[in-house]
């Protein structure tokens, strides 16, 4: 019998070799990364240039 990981890998292969995979396929993936930790966090940065003034922002 199967471990939840040992088939998380197995279809995350088949969607690396281009196979589409089904519903109930793509729920045990989305319940398996719900489930393992996350260790990293998303975040977004914006770099304002200023078009006048000197390096510090002053006019």
């Amino acid at each position: 019998m199967a471990t939840v990981k040992e088939l998380y890998d197995l279809i995350k292969q088949k969607q690396r070799n281009g196979e589409k995979i089904g519903i109930l396929q793509q729920s045990i993936v989305n319940s398996y990364e719900a489930e393992v930790p996350q260790t990293t966090k998303q975040v977004s940065a914006t770099f304002i240039k200023n078009k006048k003034g000197d390096v510090y922002g002053n006019n």
